[in-house]
């Protein structure tokens, strides 16, 4: 499984504030600070798109194969905050919380007292590869590049009302777009580039000093070159954070339903699919009595069922690793 453009939009969408424990504001520490992160682990799953799987053999519509793969990834985000004021460059904790391994280059300030405004640029967020023709059969399909970039905008404690919104605009581009042209004359319909927005609000609620609570409603559009690409999605998340000493516990689910513009000409059928997931987090902090030395443990699962049963996905992730504070 691949951290592709797929799971990282719907993980954005899907993602929640992060709900400080400590007592600590994103503007009080200031000058450099930030952290790095060493994580492996495994992940996997089924996807007809999956690119180590070059032959579908079978039936068409049918869920892809199983595959697994060793991952290795560094993570961490360096800041330099200055009076009211911080530029951030990485991937940021609140979304390793909730799953998006996303690198963010982005600007905040303060407005007024207790309330952030951000924006951030993701570049070549859907660099990857895809099949040219996934719908191929008992044959070799070929690979071809996928480009886009995103761009993101979150407002934190909108009118001290302890709501937060997140947007982001993203775009995504295939080289060689060749769907379905061996089994349908409306290959235009199968066309997957183009440009979508998503949108999430979200309110972190205190249960106690040390647990919060955060529940969360979004909606998403992307606009395909075909309309059988094309979607809308709602979402709604809630994540549950607790700490206890030198333990915190971060659980996220989700759940999601997308509806597609018009039918697709192979299956003759207009997609819907329904998706929920979820991401847990564990981490030790001063690890082994070493100050500013985190010990994290990170899980997540997807599971998109369809009305096509060629576009059945699930997805799985389980990591260990290190995080040192600076």
């Amino acid at each position: 499984m691949k951290i592709n453009l797929t799971l990282l939009v719907s993980l954005i969408l899907h993602s929640n504030a992060y709900a400080n424990i400590d007592d600590e504001g994103p503007f009080d520490k200031q000058g450099f600070s930030g952290e790095i992160s060493l994580l492996t682990g495994i992940s996997g799953g089924k996807s007809n798109f999956n690119i180590e799987k070059k032959i579908k053999n079978g039936e068409l519509n049918s869920a892809g194969e199983s595959d697994s793969e060793f991952i290795a990834m560094p993570l961490g985000q360096m800041t330099y905050t200055f009076g009211k004021q911080k530029v951030f460059l990485g991937t940021a904790r609140e979304d390793i919380v909730e799953g998006v391994l996303a690198f963010e280059l982005g600007y905040a300030f303060a407005i007024g007292e207790e309330s952030a405004l951000s924006f951030s640029y993701l570049p070549a967020i859907a660099s990857d590869e895809t099949w040219k023709d996934p719908y191929l059969l008992n044959s070799t399909r070929k690979k071809t590049d996928v480009s886009g970039n995103a761009y993101r905008v979150q407002y934190q404690n909108i009118l001290n009302v302890g709501i937060d919104a997140d947007f982001a605009y993203y775009d995504k581009d295939i080289d060689d777009e060749l769907s379905g042209s061996s089994l349908t004359s409306n290959q235009e319909l199968l066309k997957r580039s183009g440009d979508g927005y998503i949108f999430k609000l979200s309110a972190g609620l205190p249960l106690s000093q040390s647990t919060f609570i955060t529940p969360s409603l979004g909606y998403s559009q992307f606009s395909a070159d075909g309309d059988a690409m094309s979607f809308d999605q709602y979402n709604m998340g809630l994540t549950l954070m607790h700490s206890i000493g030198n333990h915190t516990f971060a659980l996220n689910g989700d759940y999601s339903k997308a509806d597609y513009d018009a039918e697709n000409p192979i299956f003759g059928k207009t997609q819907e699919n329904t998706s929920y997931g979820f991401n847990l987090m564990y981490e030790y902090s001063n690890f082994m009595g070493w100050k500013n030395v985190g010990f994290n443990v990170v899980a997540g699962y997807e599971d998109t069922d369809s009305n096509i049963n060629f576009y059945d996905e699930e997805s799985y992730m389980l990591g260990m690793g290190m995080t040192y504070l600076f």
